[in-house]
């Protein structure tokens, strides 16, 4: 006699409904579009595009499966990721390939103690101009209270490089002057690359987390249309201004806390703030966005959007 089938797990239905394939598409589409154009405009063609995205199903399949109690063998992340068993079986061997968690960088942590630092900052609560060299407070005395692994020159060439800093004579001191828009990366570098995909990654991760039920994350948003130009400026200006006040607010609480929590066996979590702001003359755009938005899918589109649940 041959061995007894393998009992089938037990059927557990999702604790919340899921949204339909074809609405979850859709919804895509108005994210994806443009991604689509920052890979077009670095080189990127779907071919290597579907290429690099294997991997990516392989793994959220496999931890789909633990998820649920289910074992991740090969058949079980193909069936369920649509990926072909013998690029699951090149994933078991080389791994997830560039999955390389990278730690905040000298000079941004540098720039958030700027800051947040009274000592560092002016009467408006502004990162102010500093000293190069000598006692607190200066910019030799700021990097030093960051890191002591690194030397001041060397975090100081970084943010020039950055273009975050000026070094200008002022009263015959050589002064490093802050840039008046915080840490922002230029155009095109790698620095800003990756507080792209951090950022874009982990807003995803919150309103993902929120459409499947998990525990409710802040992810709320504010809309307006019938707009001028000049309105619409008038609100963007607002919008830094707002930001400004709450990330100075939450840096100095997040480092109160990161400095308590210091040695502690649970001090595992990471969070993120985030806020952006966009603004668009929509004559001529919205009825082609639209049209490609829907082209995989059916039904019209709603007129109104509600945002996704926020924190308790």
């Amino acid at each position: 006699m041959g061995r007894p089938p393998r009992s089938l797990p037990a059927a557990q239905p999702p604790a919340h409904p899921l949204p339909p394939a074809d609405d979850v598409l859709r919804a895509l589409g108005r994210i994806l579009g443009p991604l689509a154009r920052l890979l077009l405009a670095g080189g990127m063609d779907y071919t290597r595009l579907a290429a690099a995205l294997k991997p990516l199903f392989i793994e959220q399949a496999r931890q789909e499966l633990l998820r649920r109690g289910q074992q991740d063998t090969d058949s079980a992340i193909s069936l369920l990721s649509g990926v072909h068993r013998k690029d699951v079986r090149e994933w078991r061997r080389n791994g997830l390939s560039g999955r390389i968690a990278q730690e905040l960088s000298i000079s941004s942590q540098v720039f958030a103690r700027w800051v947040q630092d009274p000592l560092y900052r002016d009467r408006s609560k502004r990162p102010r101009a500093l000293p190069r060299l000598g006692a607190a407070p200066s910019f030799e005395s700021l990097a030093r209270s960051v890191t002591q692994d690194v030397h001041p020159y060397t975090v100081l060439t970084e943010l020039l490089r950055l273009g975050l800093v000026q070094v200008r004579t002022l009263k015959g001191v050589e002064t490093v002057v802050p840039q008046r828009d915080g840490f922002v990366p230029p155009p095109g570098s790698r620095e800003l690359l990756e507080l792209f995909g951090a950022n874009l990654g982990d807003h995803a991760g919150a309103a993902v987390g929120n459409l499947l039920g998990q525990p409710a994350r802040l992810e709320q948003s504010v809309f307006a249309d019938g707009l001028s130009a000049e309105s619409a400026a008038a609100l963007g200006e607002l919008a830094r201004k707002l930001w400004a006040q709450s990330r100075s607010a939450m840096i100095a609480e997040a480092t109160r806390r990161v400095a308590a929590d210091q040695g502690r066996t649970d001090a595992s979590w990471r969070v993120r703030l985030g806020s952006y702001f966009w603004a668009q003359d929509t004559r001529g755009v919205s009825d082609a966005v639209e049209a490609a938005v829907a082209t995989a899918t059916t039904g019209a589109d709603a007129t109104a959007q509600g945002d996704s649940r926020d924190a308790t």
